[in-house]
């Protein structure tokens, strides 16, 4: 066989290459997935983790030892976890809208104890806030909807286009569909722009 120089490198099978491509971008998706968004692989302390490393390898009673203490150090005393009020992973802004509801936690806590208060605390604020916002929401369409003199102030809830009624239905021309309060916004109950001689789109 001859020596393989740049001039009479033999050409690549396409499946083959598209093989290589495929187990190369599979590859690093499992990186990325055991690395996590770092650089580094995770460094696992735990002695002898696979079940076929300890039957492969030389497992001596040092190892076994070791081991059973791992186990022994994954259970957790009556005081742990420890709350560390001092640490915490969320900004100035997130401790700010939390406050209330630690405080109100923390006065249930004592009666529902530490598991059903941590369920108090993720379902409180949720149902307080949703339920703000709908009230919020529903006294402007009910009780402040938006008019003609204020059109950004309020929700005002209607249709989005005029019913039409064609001749031979009946009604036509004077069904009450065709109201002329389409589109009005509270325009004929003003109390300005009145008088006989004022031309306007409205009564």
């Amino acid at each position: 066989m001859g020596d393989i120089t740049a001039g009479n490198v033999p050409p690549i099978d396409p499946e083959v290459l598209e093989l290589q491509k495929k187990l190369y971008k599979e590859q690093l998706v499992r990186q990325a997935t055991l690395k996590r968004g770092s650089k580094f692989y995770p460094i696992n302390i735990e002695p002898f983790a696979l079940e076929r490393d300890r039957l492969a390898l030389p497992f001596t009673d040092q190892d076994r030892a070791a081991r059973k203490q791992w186990q022994k150090d994954q259970a957790l005393s009556d005081r742990e976890p420890v709350d560390v009020p001092e640490w915490t992973r969320v900004n100035i802004f997130r401790r700010v809208y939390r406050k209330p509801f630690d405080a109100i936690t923390n006065l249930v806590k004592p009666f529902l104890g530490p598991e059903y208060s941590g369920y108090f605390r993720w379902i409180v604020p949720k149902v307080v806030v949703g339920l703000s916002l709908t009230w919020l929401v529903w006294y402007n369409v009910k009780y402040s909807p938006s008019t003609w003199e204020d059109g950004r102030r309020g929700i005002r809830v209607q249709r989005a286009y005029k019913p039409s009624i064609y001749p031979g239905q009946p009604g036509f021309p004077n069904s009450p569909l065709l109201t002329r309060e389409f589109g009005m916004e509270d325009f004929d109950k003003r109390t300005v722009f009145r008088g006989e001689k004022l031309v306007t789109s409205g009564p």
